[in-house]
């Protein structure tokens, strides 16, 4: 994962490295509403 985004760099694909950052954004807010906080911070 951080080879993929060190090669987008060298290549300076600055958009597809923005959406490699925040496409999973949404996918841990979903995952820390269905099992709690709690289980992210034990």
């Amino acid at each position: 994962m951080v080879g993929a985004v060190i090669l987008r760099i060298r290549r300076h694909e600055a958009k597809a490295m923005l959406l490699d950052l925040f496409y999973p954004v949404p996918i841990v807010f979903v995952a820390i509403g269905r099992f709690g906080p709690e289980s992210f911070i034990s």
